[in-house]
């Protein structure tokens, strides 16, 4: 009977508990620190950045802004609750958004004196303008002004009886939690020593994306006047006179512009975009490439034709002759450097690691960084990332004392020989012979990608003794628009092909992992293709869906993501009913043999909680044991940190009641 009850417990092994290291939980993973934003300055002397730290008593996440003294390695903190660091052009002042004082917006202080001194309020407006939408501030290269990207102040501060009828009249008139409030967002100007504010869109359409022309006397930005900008994403570049506020359109393609950035010479502007008439505000299918605008003349080129990547970014050197970008390449986010010429491109940074935001100073680059076993950080490199030294070591201290998992790639065929890759996280230590659960995690999207970066949910899950197979499906980006396109009027054909073939291959590579112990999450496409999954095959044990789509013909009527049906499935839903039934879960919800965990924010827009309330009706009339966890004041995921860690206790105790 004892040799018995050993060899069970050898067979459902669960961690080792002899290492010295301390396993990531549900509640520590929300002690670790992380960088929130950085800036470099002027000279690339001093480092301002955001530390963020998760307050699970308070509920809510605590900042501060910290000043680096990068060759001393003197560390200053300046404020606390701010966010959005950056360094007037002569470096004698650090702006910022806060709230302090009663007053809510752009602050400064000055070298040698922290004292914060407001510049101007800022008021913002929750009209949905898409995810690539920046509601950006920047100072003038001459330090005079800073212009600001802000609702309409007076109609921003018009209370509405939440009790009053609504009267709908537009498309949008959601946002991402609630309803929309109808506000304008508009290019503000504030001169910075009066305070003087003026708006310088004074129109009926939304302005955002700001960028300053290097003379100061101009701004370009990114808007839709089209005439029913609601009904479409075509979004073009526009240029602001601040003297007079004379608006002219620069662009007017069919596809949609993003975020301008003027040439420190002034006679350029780089932008990347997009050429498909239909496109979404939410995940789009079609990699952006990079356009460059002549100011003399209006020509237009794309620089990176040739360039089978999804391209993000634009920030100039010096020279106005070359710029970084940064794209996904098979799970790593790179940095490369390209010139005006659209000839030349040469990695800077290219490690098996995801790189953030990059500032330019003085002939030095400022990025976070992520890798497998490392939050964001801070580095620092010279302009052809030959030196890179690490400036911050916020969540590295944190985890240096982690008992991390084990993490890598492998690459696999598909059922049509098609090369996918997929990653395995798993305990650092699985005796021989044993066999230890697997949980399939199911990314976003769809055309989003998991990589090389570090996720907490992972560590808690491979610290509770589970292995997570986590895969690029078609669809995915960083593998080619071709792949990207993958899930073009298919939402859960190939991908889900994918995702099986991908789970066999690491269920054949990695002995330990137990094929009869298998669950499967995912959140938002993730969630739909959950749902897809469980009712397509019953190898799984157990399911957690999260803020999830289950019927894609009542997702289109509902969402704030009209445009993302049109764009994914060619055309109005009305026109191929039969094709969005057939890839809707809940028309084959009957298959269902797997128990399936549901939690959903009561205020998502973006899925909103129809699509949870469809697919749990469904399984509890079916039979299959079924929990719907709802969330009150969340949105599309976990805002709160004690929401946060409720889901992630809900989704431990859902899988070690069905695979423990």
């Amino acid at each position: 009977m004892k040799l018995k009850y050993l060899l069970l417990m050898g067979a459902v092994y669960m961690g080792s508990s002899l290492q010295a290291q301390q396993k990531i939980t549900e509640e520590t993973s929300f002690s670790m620190p992380s960088i929130a934003g950085q800036a470099l300055s002027p000279n690339g002397e001093k480092l301002a950045y955001v530390q963020a730290k998760t307050n699970l008593e308070a509920n809510k996440v605590q900042s501060e802004l910290i000043i680096l003294d990068i060759k001393s390695g003197k560390k200053e903190t300046v404020a606390t609750q701010v966010s959005d660091p950056q360094w007037s052009p002569d470096g004698t002042k650090l702006a910022f958004r806060g709230n302090i004082n009663g007053q809510s917006g752009i602050f400064y202080i000055t070298t040698g004196d922290n004292t914060p001194k407001f510049v101007a309020p800022v008021y913002s407006s929750n009209h949905f303008l898409g995810h690539s939408a920046k509601k950006n501030y920047a100072w003038s290269p001459d330090g005079k002004y800073i212009a600001y990207v802000g609702a309409d102040a007076e109609k921003a501060q018009v209370k509405i009886d939440p009790a009053a009828p609504k009267v709908i009249e537009r498309i949008l008139y959601k946002s991402r939690t609630s309803f929309s409030d109808n506000v304008l967002t508009k290019i503000h100007l504030v001169e910075v020593a009066s305070g003087n504010v003026k708006v310088l869109t004074d129109d009926k359409f939304d302005s955002h994306s700001l960028t300053w022309s290097p003379d100061s006397k101009r701004i370009a930005y990114v808007s839709n006047h089209t005439s029913d900008p609601d009904n479409n994403y075509n979004n073009d570049l526009f240029i602001v006179d601040i003297s007079n506020s004379n608006v002219k359109q620069i662009t007017n393609t069919i596809g949609t512009e993003h975020n301008p950035n003027w040439s420190p010479d002034g006679k350029y502007i780089l932008y990347p975009a997009t050429i498909r008439p239909l496109n979404t505000k939410d995940s789009s299918p079609e990699d952006l490439k990079l356009y460059l605008y002549q100011v003399a003349n209006g020509e237009v080129t794309c620089l990176t034709t040739d360039l089978d990547e999804r391209l993000s970014g634009g920030e100039w050197m010096d020279d106005s002759k070359h710029f970084y970008f940064g794209f996904p390449r098979h799970g790593k986010r790179v940095l490369y450097k390209g010139s005006i010429d659209g000839k030349t491109f040469t990695p800077v940074i290219d490690k098996e690691a995801s790189v953030g935001a990059v500032n330019v100073s003085n002939k030095r680059i400022s990025f976070t960084m992520s890798d497998f076993n490392s939050a964001n950080e801070v580095y620092i490199s010279d302009n052809e990332g030959k030196t890179v030294t690490q400036l911050t070591n916020e969540s590295s201290n944190w985890l240096k004392d982690k008992d991390l998992s084990k993490k890598e790639s492998f690459w696999f065929k598909s059922h049509d020989g098609v090369d996918v890759q997929g990653f395995i996280a798993y305990p650092a230590n699985v005796p021989a012979g044993t066999k230890i659960p697997v949980i399939q995690r199911i990314h976003g999207g769809p055309h989003g990608a998991f990589g090389y970066s570090y996720t907490d949910i992972v560590e808690v899950l491979t610290g509770k003794g589970y292995a997570v197979v986590f895969i690029n499906p078609r669809g995915s980006t960083g593998y080619g628009q071709k792949f990207s396109d993958g899930t073009y009027q298919a939402w859960g054909g190939g991908d889900y092909l994918d995702l099986m073939k991908g789970l066999d291959y690491a269920l054949e590579k990695y002995p330990f992992l137990d094929k009869n112990r298998m669950g499967v999450t995912g959140g938002s496409y993730g969630g739909f293709m959950t749902n897809w999954v469980v009712t397509q095959t019953d190898r799984f044990k157990a399911a957690v869906t999260s803020a999830s789509v289950s019927n894609l013909i009542s997702f289109y009527g509902t969402s704030i993501y009209p445009d993302l049906i049109e764009t994914e499935f060619n055309g109005m839903p009305w026109d191929n009913y039969s094709l969005l039934w057939h890839f809707s879960p809940m028309a084959h919800i009957n298959k269902v043999k797997t128990p399936t965990l549901i939690v959903h924010g009561e205020n998502d827009m973006d899925v909103p909680i129809t699509q949870a309330e469809e697919f749990f009706i469904g399984l509890k009339k079916v039979g299959i044991p079924t929990r719907f966890v709802r969330y009150p004041n969340e949105g599309h995921g976990m805002a709160q940190p004690k929401n946060r860690l409720h889901n992630n206790k809900e989704l431990l105790a859902w899988f070690d009641k069905y695979l423990k």
